[in-house]
């Protein structure tokens, strides 16, 4: 299960129709996120499992077509990088770096697409209008397991100049390298 709270709020600009009309409101914000090329904001991570609860934070960047960064500050410094062809998990504390196969394709099972102009929001979602309205983009994943990961962004700042150094990451000289296959 994903559910994902797509705010209208992050997005300045005219009114994109009647408040009343619905899949015009739709339509707009679907507009406004296919203009976007790139995002930053500051995330936090709530993961639960039985008997677990694990809250995280920092900051995090992304371009197109599916460069990432997330920054992770607290509790616990972390780095993850998406470069287009490999992803890196770097836990400092660990002297560890994980890398596995990525693309932007792994984003199309994710909300996380959206933010970088992605997918279609009407196919893809079930679409209702919320009554209460606070500005912010909030995505939940359910693993098959039941595990739950919810992400909640704000200070969401869209079409930044982030250069793709950003997105490049050097592995730390004495640090164990950990590579997994890829996984299809």
């Amino acid at each position: 299960m994903t559910r994902v709270v797509l705010s209208f709020l992050f997005f300045n600009g005219p009114a994109v129709a009647d408040p009343q009309d619905l899949g015009a409101l739709v339509a707009g914000l679907q507009r406004r996120y296919a203009s976007v090329g790139s995002i930053s904001a500051r995330f936090t991570q709530i993961y639960r499992a039985p008997g677990i609860e694990q809250i995280e934070s920092g900051i995090l960047f992304m371009k197109k077509p599916g460069l990432m960064r997330w920054e992770y500050r607290d509790p616990e410094t972390k780095l993850f990088v998406a470069d287009g062809r490999n992803a890196y998990l770097y836990t400092p504390g660990d002297r560890q770096v994980i890398i596995r196969p990525f693309s932007a394709n792994e984003l199309r099972s994710t909300p996380l697409r959206f933010l970088l102009g992605q997918g279609d929001i009407e196919k893809d979602f079930k679409v209702a209008r919320e009554t209460e309205f606070t500005p912010r983009v909030e995505a939940t994943f359910r693993e098959s397991t039941g595990n739950l990961s919810e992400f909640l962004l704000t200070n969401l700042e869209t079409n930044i100049k982030i250069g793709d150094s950003q997105f490049q990451f050097k592995i730390p000289k004495g640090v164990e390298v950990i590579r997994l296959a890829d996984q299809e």
